[in-house]
């Protein structure tokens, strides 16, 4: 019973992720939000921690839906518990990524050092060397959140030996969509 909400969780995640890099690059993670596509999920090992509410994947963890893949060292999944159930669609109140978080689909892509997914709020927090692309379009950060209800992203800079670093963007021009 606990492994479908894994199930579900890492599909929620990867589901409502979609939204921001399609919004924020123009278009893709195709496949992710269809519910008929199934979800392949492997890991080193898996450990269901009833009494704390989680599950923990470790070891090459890779989840695998449609033409989306996802990539982390470690995947903690929190569970509400019984009464809190209504706080979130899944049942599930956060996902935590670690270890290098990738997420790719065909030229779509995005990477941080953690990941952070709270269904409750529905706020998504990468940080730490946050890259997004799309093709030869790049935006580099630190911390990356994403408002999942509103659709608003921000991308804050790295700090600098100056005290206040820069977002870096790189936009190729023969990218541009002519309509």
């Amino acid at each position: 019973m606990r492994l479908s909400g894994i199930t579900l969780s890492l599909f929620l995640f990867l589901n409502m992720s979609a939204p921001l890099f399609a919004q924020s690059f123009g278009g893709a993670f195709d496949g992710v939000g269809d519910s008929n596509q199934p979800i392949q999920i492997e890991a080193d090992n898996l450990e269901i921690i009833d009494d704390q509410n989680t599950a923990l994947l470790t070891g090459n963890v890779s989840v695998v839906q449609g033409t989306t893949i996802l990539k982390a060292k470690r995947i903690k999944v929190f569970y509400l518990r019984s009464g809190e159930q209504g706080q979130s669609k899944s049942g599930i109140s956060k996902i935590e990524a670690s270890g290098t978080v990738a997420v790719r689909s065909e030229d779509n892509f995005a990477s941080a050092d953690t990941a952070i997914v709270n269904m409750v709020s529905e706020i998504v927090t990468m940080t730490g060397n946050v890259v997004v692309s799309q093709g030869n379009n790049v935006v580099n950060g630190c911390k990356m959140t994403v408002n999942l209800k509103t659709s608003v992203s921000e991308i804050k800079p790295c700090a600098s030996s100056s005290g206040s670093g820069r977002v870096r963007i790189l936009l190729d021009p023969k990218s541009r969509n002519t309509n």
